[in-house]
């Protein structure tokens, strides 16, 4: 066997579904559009996970898509009547520096990194294996103070992208779940004395919760608290060799948001390998379910999967101590080979300038290898001149942005818990502020930036305030876990649509006499007391409210719904009318349980004329076709993970069909 090979490979095996198209030999690009094409029927990924330990493989995550396995290369071999060689490649690490790393790869396959199941005894069952690949990151408890220009967490970051103040009336994140999936976390100083908390998963292959030799994942998560304080955070530990298998746990966790800080270099098509159409039809499969998902762009990479065209990609954006912006010329922008008509990226948070992007100064594990490296070099920009050991290390790249960008989603969906990933990317996009100076790295081109849309910087920087705020007034998808790019002939119409809502929005604040708030507060006050006396009068002394109550401005959505509600309710009005408006509620998703019982009750009003009938018959068929909270809650396991605990027990709080674990 070859010295060079590992002594465990991970790889993907994709099942092949009835239809017999796969995954790993298709032609078409794989979106969310299309991924349910490639979904297995159960009954043959249990088979094919049996045939697969029957042959001395490791089971480690069966899937619809893939079957992620591990084993030894002389299994694979024997199993799939083949021989795997080592090869070196050149890449380009997180840090921008060219170098080479080893890929794994079989001689008789026409995909790079592939293993053709044809001879074995699961050809009937596998239309394929993708070999992993390896990944690159791009890139006390307080922070040393440096005299050149720096960003600190958490206020550096959230002045510069829009989120100081608590944007959007009081906003942190609270109840939206984030998964990052990246090197791990440790509890550092820092975390503790802001408050912040995350839970800890173990990804495929990994091992010690409390551990990150590398120190990636610590730092950049702080980018997320910077944004979003109070989100539930989960970082899904991943290792060097098994991103996908990490990524695909992170998707069965059902979060929000997916934040990525790493990825491949993939200019053209014919670099694409059967890893790469794995981790395709595994991002396609989490925005189909309503995930929104993040990718960095890469730091001269033309980054995968940020080219995605259902991901949000992460550009760089440079902020000088003046406020003025220029493109990041460390981070990437070109126009996608691979997806024709994908620019990448969609929009930016803050990264660093050339030569390493020393720029925020983040919380690492002491010792850890980015707290080592990051303090050779000798003076700034080549050094963070930081101390080795000392648990801090300045560092940016797209790996910044994408957290950045995560945070600010988290807001988003905090606003309105309904938004698809779509409607969040096209927030994004629309009140992000142009940057019209500077260029993006010389790799991808060295595109200028502009006063528009352009290759550099994509729409702009990110900006909290503007995308709340349009979030409030966006209706979101009702049933986000089916949750669908629009068909083609529709995208326009519904582009046309969120433009007309999103520029009749404008930043209004209510500014309220002292009077009046004390009325009002007054009025909270006992409409509080009345309704803790109403629970002990019901022998249910061991429930409180929990939570601040606030005043904001009434929603043109809740107008909307107030309205809609009266005509529902009002006898006189024709049956179609009043039909036709618990169908609308339905659709904003308000009122569903009064909505529910008015149409139980058409169905059942024989004096109804039968179209009438026929039109509840409908409406009631759609709501009831998704899943409610209750069914969700009682069939969600029980889970408890290392570090910070996190649980989902009886009194979990749930959230737009999803359940929510309380930290502690």
């Amino acid at each position: 066997m070859n010295s060079k090979l590992p002594s465990v490979i991970y790889a993907e095996a994709a099942v092949r579904p009835e239809s017999g198209r796969s995954l790993l030999t298709t032609s078409e690009p794989i979106t969310s559009e299309n991924i349910a094409n490639f979904y297995a029927e159960p009954e043959r990924v249990s088979l094919a996970a049996k045939r697969l330990r029957q042959q001395g493989f490791q089971i480690l995550d069966p899937g619809r898509l893939t079957i992620t396995i591990a084993a030894p290369a002389e299994i694979y071999e024997r199993a799939f009547r083949t021989n795997i060689v080592a090869e070196e490649r050149p890449v380009i690490k997180g840090t921008g520096w060219e170098t080479t790393a080893t890929f794994l790869d079989t001689p008789n396959t026409n995909i790079s990194g592939s293993i053709d199941p044809a001879g074995s005894v699961l050809a009937d069952l596998l239309g394929g294996l993708a070999i992993n690949e390896p990944v690159y990151y791009f890139d006390p408890a307080l922070p040393p103070d440096k005299a050149y220009w720096h960003l600190d967490v958490p206020g550096d970051i959230a002045r510069g992208l829009g989120a100081e103040g608590a944007p959007g009336r009081g906003l942190t994140g609270r109840g939206v779940k984030v998964a990052m999936v990246d090197s791990g976390w440790y509890r550092h100083p820092f975390f503790v004395r802001n408050g912040y908390r995350a839970n800890v998963v173990l990804g495929p292959g990994t091992s010690n919760p409390r551990s990150d030799r590398n120190g990636h994942g610590t730092g950049e998560s702080a980018n997320v608290f910077a944004i979003a304080p109070e989100v539930e955070l989960t970082m899904v530990k991943t290792s060097f060799v098994n991103c996908l298998g990490a990524f695909k746990k992170a998707v069965s966790l059902q979060p929000d948001i997916i934040s990525c800080s790493w990825g491949f270099d993939r200019q053209f098509r014919y670099q694409f390998s059967a890893f790469d159409r794995a981790i395709a039809g595994a991002v396609a499969d989490a925005v189909r379910q309503g995930i929104i998902v993040i990718f960095a762009a890469g730091n001269g990479q033309w980054g995968f999967p940020a080219q995605h065209p259902d991901v949000i990609a992460a550009g760089g954006v440079y902020m000088y101590p003046d406020g003025s912006l220029e493109a990041s010329n460390y981070a990437s922008g070109f126009a996608s080979n691979i997806y024709p008509g994908r620019n990448v990226p969609d929009l930016c948070g803050l990264v660093g300038k050339q030569p390493r992007g020393a720029y925020i100064m983040l919380p690492v594990p002491p010792g850890s290898d980015l707290d080592l490296t990051t303090a050779l070099g000798g003076r700034h920009p080549y050094s963070d001149e930081t101390q080795p050991g000392d648990g801090w290390a300045a560092f940016s790249g797209t790996s910044a942005a994408a957290p950045q960008l995560a945070g600010i989603c988290a807001l988003m969906k905090e606003a309105n818990p309904n938004l698809s990933p779509f409607q969040a990317r096209e927030i994004l996009q629309e009140t992000a502020r142009y940057v019209s100076q500077g260029r993006c790295h010389s790799r991808t081109g060295g595109h200028s930036a502009t006063e528009e849309v352009n290759l550099a910087t994509g729409s702009g920087l990110a900006d909290a305030r503007g995308a709340v705020l349009a979030a409030r007034q966006m209706p979101g998808q009702i049933n986000n876990n089916k949750a669908q790019e629009p068909e083609p002939e529709q995208k326009q119409e519904q582009k046309q649509e969120n433009n007309r809502q999103l520029s009749s929005i404008r930043e209004t604040e209510v500014i309220m006499d002292s009077q009046l708030k004390s009325k009002l507060e007054s009025k909270r006050k006992e409409a509080m007391a009345a309704f803790d006396k109403w629970l002990l009068e019901n022998d249910l002394s061991e429930f409180e409210i929990s939570g601040q109550i606030n005043f904001v401005p009434r929603s043109p959505e809740t107008k909307a719904a107030t309205a809609l509600k009266e005509v529902m309710n009002d006898a006189g009005n024709d049956i179609k009318v009043r039909i036709s408006a618990a169908e609308s509620l339905m659709k904003i998703g308000r009122d569903l349980e009064a909505v529910l019982e008015f149409l139980s009750q058409q169905i059942q009003e024989k004096n109804n004329p039968l179209e009438a009938r026929q039109l509840a018959a409908k409406a009631l068929g759609e709501i009831t076709s998704a899943p409610t909270n209750e069914a969700l809650e009682e069939s969600a396991e029980t889970s408890m993970f290392y570090g910070d605990t996190f649980s989902c027990q009886r009194n979990c709080k749930c959230k737009n069909g999803r359940v929510v674990g309380m930290s502690s």
